[in-house]
């Protein structure tokens, strides 16, 4: 079996990010999980040039194995195009290999459960 695509998953509460990473299994693995604006910015581009985290992370989501670079970085319903923009610029220039940019849908809200892979769009 190919390796899992290790990925960064950003989202607002652990409630969610939790099954939302389990439900990312098998194929991807989540190897970390930022919650706020603030993380994201200071740690993003270390993690997407294959540096582990400058602090440690503020919660149990994901593997944090950082032996290999993300492939990916994917955002929950709470996060504004505008601040995906910025996090993406200041990310440039960080990464050697394409990233995908897997953003969610804010208008495919689901009730109950986990939210699942439909809904998102990679930019």
């Amino acid at each position: 079996m190919a390796s899992r695509l290790p990925v960064i998953l950003c989202g607002r509460t652990t409630a969610i990010g939790k099954p939302v990473s389990e439900a990312l299994l098998p194929e991807y693995e989540v190897i970390h999980f930022f919650q706020t604006n603030e993380e994201i910015q200071a740690e993003l581009p270390a993690l997407l040039a294959g540096r582990k985290p400058q602090a440690a992370a503020s919660n149990d989501i994901g593997s944090h194995d950082y032996t290999r670079p993300a492939r990916a970085v994917i955002f929950g319903r709470g996060y504004q195009m505008e601040e995906i923009e910025k996090f993406r610029k200041a990310a440039a220039g960080h990464f050697s290999e394409p990233i995908a940019w897997v953003i969610s849908d804010p208008a495919n809200v689901q009730s109950g459960g986990p939210p699942s892979r439909r809904g998102m769009r990679i930019r």
